[in-house]
């Protein structure tokens, strides 16, 4: 059985060790404050190399909501079954957000071109590559490998289909590299979302945010009405198609109209009434189509969703540098945890010995 007395006693000894420990390492900081202080004096010329070799940033921020009228049906009931899915509106926004990170969406934006600071033409991924070289984050090699592969690479044309290996490869070094600087948010309260990108290039975070919500936006619309856009176009093609024979056979019965003006003969009326019986069935038909042509149309127009932007980015962009009084705190305090490892491991080196 445990004695409680010599319990408290174990217990206060530990403490009153600890507190003897800490004491000791308290003076060893005291008696090597020389050593200590050089230490503190090489943090603040870190903080000050921090501070000249950091590079504003430049956050691009674009804010949209999505207005669609969703459907009742098994969607809609799923996701109202005690919120574990969330609304069906929910679900489309998260699509949405998600779809804004897919190389899919990103490989569309890298291909376009805007203008270089040099005034010529340039593809949106050599503008990234670039940007990324000059902060040393593209292809870095260790001095003891060979070069990377991808060192002072530029795609040299947009067909996809054509890529090398190579080329490939460097696609997917410029989307990983992108999704570094993309984040989104979503406001559960308002479904308001908003893609930001960062960058120390301006006019590229603004381009890439500008020109990525026009390609998400025009993915997500016309894959969500791809179905009914089909229909639709199948119906317009018909309707042509029926209007156009029923044109012709309207101008073969006038024809035979014409022939048989100056006379009457049995045998005239029987290429009329078969033409008049194939124009009234054409007429029937084609009436048919157009309803549902026009209902087609309806179903489209309704199920359509609109993604409408609120805020655009607008020059010049909010931006962010390193302050100097926030590098020389992070120099100095860097500079004093370093010291005082350095010495308190020094003094238990000689305790050890």
């Amino acid at each position: 059985m445990i004695d409680p007395e010599k319990s408290h006693a174990s217990e206060s000894y530990s403490l009153r060790d600890l507190v003897t420990i800490a004491r000791g390492y308290v003076a060893e900081l005291v008696r090597a404050w020389r050593l200590l202080m050089m230490f503190a004096f090489m943090g603040l010329l870190l903080g000050l190399v921090l501070r000249m070799t950091s590079r504003r940033t430049y956050e691009a921020s674009l804010s949209f909501m999505l207005n669609e009228d969703q459907p009742l049906g098994l969607a809609s009931a799923i996701g109202s079954i005690g919120g574990l899915l969330g609304s069906p509106d929910q679900v489309n926004l998260f699509k949405i957000l998600e779809l804004a990170r897919t190389r899919n969406i990103a490989q569309k934006v890298f291909f376009q071109r805007t203008q270089s600071p040099s005034g010529e033409e340039e593809l949106l991924a050599n503008r990234l590559i670039a940007e990324r070289e000059a902060r040393g984050l593209w292809a870095p090699s260790p001095f003891y490998r060979s070069a990377h592969p991808l060192k002072d690479f530029r795609f040299r044309h947009d067909s996809l289909k054509n890529f090398s290996r190579l080329e490939n490869q460097a696609l997917l070094q410029v989307h990983q590299h992108f999704l570094s600087m993309l984040s989104t948010q979503l406001s559960e309260k308002t479904n308001i979302m908003e893609l930001i990108v960062v960058s120390t290039d301006e006019q590229l975070a603004f381009e890439l945010v500008t020109r990525l919500f026009e390609q998400m936006s025009a993915f997500y619309i016309s894959k969500t009405v791809e179905k009914q856009d089909e229909t639709y176009r199948g119906l317009l093609h018909k309707t042509d198609s029926l209007k156009a024979l029923l044109e012709q056979k309207q101008f073969g019965l006038a024809g035979l109209r014409d022939q048989f003006r100056g006379g009457w003969s049995f045998s005239g009326e029987v290429p009329k009434s078969i033409l008049d019986q194939e124009i009234r069935a054409l007429q029937a038909v084609y009436a048919e189509a157009l309803k549902n042509r026009e209902i087609a149309s309806f179903s489209l127009v309704s199920r359509t969703p609109f993604i409408q932007a609120l805020d655009l980015p607008l020059m010049p962009l909010k931006s962010r540098q390193r302050s100097w009084p926030a590098a020389l705190a992070l120099g100095l305090m860097a500079g004093l945890l370093t010291g005082s490892a350095w010495i308190w491991g020094r003094s238990i080196w000689r305790q050890l010995q």
